[in-house]
């Protein structure tokens, strides 16, 4: 019978292999859509290049809301946090 070694170096090299050649596989993908929205948007009208540009643009500003209400939320938590800590006794017991 093998030593548990053996079996072990055997796991880890089919799992390295496996791993790289999903994240080689991913990418390639990735390049593939990239290349392809790229000869989409270049064989794009105007009329088409404009909506495009105008879609981006409505998702930049729907992103832009979202932080910026989430930064009023963290805003809003650091003033009560500081009203918190500054309302106690003149002696620091609250």
């Amino acid at each position: 019978m093998p030593p548990k070694w053996k079996y072990m170096i055997l796991s880890v090299s089919f799992a390295a292999v496996v791993i790289t050649g999903t994240v080689y596989g991913a990418g390639l993908k990735a390049q593939q859509e990239y290349k392809a929205e790229k000869k989409k948007v270049q064989e794009a009208t105007l009329e088409e290049k404009v909506a495009l540009l105008e879609q981006h643009k409505a998702d930049l500003l729907r992103q832009k809301a979202k932080i910026e209400d989430k930064l009023a939320e963290v805003r809003a938590r650091i003033k009560a946090s500081a009203e918190g800590e500054d309302g106690g006794t003149a002696d620091g017991s609250r």
